[in-house]
């Protein structure tokens, strides 16, 4: 039974997968609402089994540095493609124009992240993993003094 039990619970986690958010949805730093861009669109779900949602990738990660006891999932979209990623296994690229300025834009691969760094979209030619991005690199991108 205890064997079952094990297996249920790496399966579940193995395909969890965000949901959409609700309409009227509001960023859970800012305010602003969720759908303004899709791909950025980012959520957290909570051990309570509640959602937060964020307009962009930026502001989940700031949700998730200052609740990290309480987040038991944390999705980003693939800037690309729009499917859902989980943000501890992205790769980041700072962009110019996000809901509110500078932001992060988030990819499946590194490879991608990468060749997307190289465009005139970026605003830095640098890749971050999730492990990488601080408090201090948010503040810089609120800031707009991401170059």
């Amino acid at each position: 039974m205890r064997t079952l039990l094990i297996l249920f619970i790496g399966f579940s986690l193995a395909f969890s997968q965000p949901k959409e958010p609700p309409k009227g949805e509001r960023c859970v730093i800012c305010g602003m609402d969720v759908n303004i861009d899709p791909r950025l669109t980012s959520q957290a779900k909570l051990r309570d089994g509640s959602y937060r949602y964020a307009e962009s990738p930026k502001h989940i990660v700031q949700f998730y540095l200052d609740n990290k006891d309480k987040v038991s999932e944390l999705w980003v979209r693939d800037y690309q493609s729009g499917k859902g990623i989980d943000a501890r296994r992205a790769f980041y690229v700072p962009i110019k124009d996000g809901p509110m300025g500078p932001d992060l834009a988030a990819f499946r691969s590194n490879l991608e992240a990468q060749r997307f760094a190289k465009t005139e979209r970026a605003a830095k030619e640098k890749v971050y993993r999730f492990m990488d991005i601080n408090k201090e690199l948010l503040q810089r991108l609120e800031k707009g003094q991401i170059h």
